[in-house]
């Protein structure tokens, strides 16, 4: 006579990656990762529409988990499509190219979409005291480069990589910007407040001519 554990082991076939769940073929096992990983997307903030857009659930099964969560049906609305936003600042610049520099990271592991988002986004909000950009304008970076709206130069004042606007002109990354409001470009030297309206100013130590923090 079967046994309990006989009919569990017809029944149930093994997984075929006991590794790892990442390259699971089994249907059930890749239902439930998406679930889950719709579950932790829309903790953090994300709609039902992007909940789709990055799991690839039906409409229905992403608005039903966003009723359960929340209590109440989604928001409705498309993702972010346009980056007014990210333009805005410089701040809100700097806060994107580092979402950019997270995003590369991440973009040859073997992470799924809903998943490498829902890890840049927790890093983000890690590593950054007053974080800016919230889960959907995070997912849109990667898409200012996807969609050839923004690319990578080089600073020329840090040497560190940075995204802008194609059309943009800058050839100084946000946080070298950011920093050299207060900082000499060429001496490093404190800069004195400057009166208000005035453009120029020169730095007190080397003499170097400034506009807005940056050397003329």
């Amino acid at each position: 006579m079967p046994t309990a554990g006989s009919f569990i082991s017809l029944s149930i076939p093994p997984c075929s990656n006991t590794h790892s769940c990442t390259q699971c073929g089994v249907e059930i096992c890749l239902h439930a990762k998406k679930i889950l990983e719709a579950t932790h997307l829309i903790q953090l903030g994300a709609r039902a529409a992007l909940v789709r857009q990055l799991t690839g659930l039906e409409k229905h099964t992403a608005n039903q988990l966003y009723q359960q969560i929340h209590g109440k049906p989604s928001s409705p609305g498309q993702v972010p499509f346009m980056d007014s936003w990210h333009r805005k600042s410089d701040r809100h610049m700097l806060h994107t190219n580092i979402v950019w520099q997270l995003h590369k990271k991440l973009s040859h592991t073997h992470r799924s979409k809903a998943r490498a988002l829902i890890d840049v986004f927790e890093t983000y909000r890690q590593v950054v005291a007053a974080p800016l950009l919230d889960l959907a304008r995070t997912a849109f970076v990667q898409q200012l480069i996807t969609m050839d709206t923004w690319h990578e130069r080089k600073c020329e004042s840090c040497g560190m990589g940075f995204t802008t606007p194609i059309e943009s002109n800058s050839k100084i990354c946000p946080g070298c910007l950011l920093y050299h409001r207060h900082r000499c470009i060429q001496c490093g030297t404190a800069l004195s407040p400057k009166a208000k309206g005035r453009g120029h100013a020169n730095c007190t130590h080397c003499g170097c001519e400034l506009i807005g923090g940056i050397r003329h």
